[in-house]
């Protein structure tokens, strides 16, 4: 597994697919972080998170939407996204401890 994933927050998928917060590395700064959005799929409007538990915190309680997916890649039948707890898209999540 790719050590860009966490398995501290775990979304469950409304097919039933598991999802994990992925880091992005930007690609501007070179910098490796958790890509979080309040409105949408820009960078003007996204924060980068290093730290694991600001990211969760900031899903959790302050409805960012996370980048997200399969621990299968995209590339052979997973899936990946922007994702927020209150949306359709996603119909639970689970928090794991480290």
């Amino acid at each position: 597994m790719s050590e860009r994933i966490t398995r501290k927050l775990e979304l469950v998928n409304s097919s039933g697919a598991l999802l994990y917060p992925v880091r992005i590395k930007n690609r501007d700064t070179g910098r490796i972080a958790f890509r979080l959005s309040r409105l949408g799929n820009t960078k003007d409007d996204s924060i980068e998170v290093e730290d694991t538990q600001v990211m969760v915190d900031k899903v959790l309680n302050e409805n960012y939407m996370v980048r997200a997916r399969t621990l299968e890649p995209a590339s052979r039948g997973g899936i990946q996204g922007l994702y927020r707890l209150k949306e359709r898209s996603i119909r639970d999540y689970r928090i794991h401890c480290d």
